[in-house]
């Protein structure tokens, strides 16, 4: 979910993956895909395939991925915990959830909500805390949920090259203290959270 050009899905079938889908609605994403298929041809055996849709297009209840990423799209959702159990529906009993999001620093209790932008970015509703994040996993029903990193978002790591000439996160960042953003909020920091759905695995 949010597999942007389908780079990291590329990436997978490189390592062996048995099949790969890329999920995301931007036009502009999927033709960046075929553009890369172009080149590829069948040296992934048709392993990687993208569908320019959003989760909403997914069928419920499917319960088939062994393991489903979603990378940059909870914060973007007005209502989180119906996106968390969208995406447990989709694995398959014992599957395994990546979740990459942006949160902040607290306790179980913490949630931030900005206002009209979060570093300079539109449609940003929920930040949790790491901590607050895990709760709302086992919430909707995970187990052995984890975190496995947590960082603030470098300006090494989202920058301006050659290839992306436009504004980057130096831009959105308040110049005088860039531990805030242009609104006063505190920067990004990002998270990457493991979880599995319940059940065995079925037997292939």
């Amino acid at each position: 979910m949010g597999g942007g050009s389908g780079y990291h899905a590329w990436r997978m079938a490189g390592e062996g993956a048995a099949f790969v889908l890329v999920i995301d609605p931007s036009p502009r994403f999927y033709w960046q895909f075929q553009a890369v298929r172009h080149f590829v041809g069948d040296a992934d055996g048709g392993r990687t395939q993208f569908l320019p849709v959003g989760i909403e297009d997914v069928p419920e209840k499917l319960g088939f991925f062994d393991t489903v990423f979603s990378m940059g799209v909870l914060y973007h959702r007005p209502s989180p915990l119906e996106h968390l159990q969208q995406l447990k529906d989709a694995l398959a009993p014992g599957g395994e959830l990546v979740l990459e999001t942006l949160v902040v620093e607290g306790d179980e209790q913490t949630v931030f909500v900005p206002g009209e932008r979060y570093a300079a970015m539109p449609n940003v509703y929920f930040l949790p805390s790491s901590p607050a994040l895990c709760h709302w996993l086992g919430r909707c029903g995970f187990t052995n949920v984890r975190v496995v990193d947590e960082a603030v978002t470098t300006l090494d790591e989202q920058r301006s090259t050659a290839w992306m000439t436009y504004q980057s996160l130096a831009d959105f960042l308040d110049p005088n203290d860039r531990t805030r953003t242009i609104e006063g909020y505190p920067a990004p920091r990002r998270a990457v959270i493991l979880a599995n759905r319940p059940g065995l695995p079925a037997e292939t």
